[in-house]
């Protein structure tokens, strides 16, 4: 929860401000956002072992099953969008994307963190938000966390396999951001 704290210091969210997680697996951010800030956050994931999973850990949270680039919520419904290691995976990022600008009030935050190929760096969102009217006010390099989530499934005998890859195939030199920007 480190970077999700991290990138909530550059988001003016009020108390009850309505946040939705896509990709939230079992809905760690969401009871995080949830208790943590008493932020309106519900959770949305294309995964209905996960969601499933999550409502038997705390049935309170509000985890829907759905997917990214299709999502079922009206047009300006959320003052910020989280999207933590999702939008890499996806066969379709720039469909998500413009799917959380239409969810996205004015001044709404969009929180990114995600892996990326740092020697082929290819696609980056940047680009994207500031020509769909985003101002980014936040991009770091968190390699270093990966690197160490690497070295703690090594040492819990967990493969790696899988990890370092995104739909597009292998990826080279894996890297680690964390991105807030603003709907204008």
């Amino acid at each position: 929860m480190a970077l999700t704290d991290r990138a909530l210091e550059f988001c003016s969210f009020d108390a009850g401000a309505r946040l939705l997680d896509v990709g939230c697996g079992a809905g760690a951010s969401v009871e995080h956002l949830r208790s943590h800030y008493a932020f309106d956050a519900r959770g949305i994931d294309l995964s209905p072992a996960l969601i499933a999973e999550g409502a038997r850990r705390n049935p309170d949270l509000p985890l829907s099953e759905g997917s990214a680039e299709a999502l079922p919520y009206p047009d300006e419904s959320h003052d910020g969008i989280v999207c933590e290691c999702v939008l890499s995976l996806l066969k379709e990022p720039l469909k998500a994307l413009t799917e959380f600008r239409r969810l996205l009030c004015s001044g709404g935050y969009l929180i990114l963190s995600d892996m990326y190929d740092r020697d082929h760096e290819t696609w980056q969102p940047e680009a994207w938000l500031s020509e769909n009217g985003f101002t980014v006010l936040l991009r770091e390099d968190h390699t270093r966390l990966l690197r160490e989530l690497a070295a703690r499934l090594i040492l819990a005998n967990v493969s790696l396999e899988g990890i370092c890859c995104s739909p597009a195939g292998p990826v080279g030199k894996p890297g680690y951001y964390l991105l807030v920007a603003r709907k204008g």
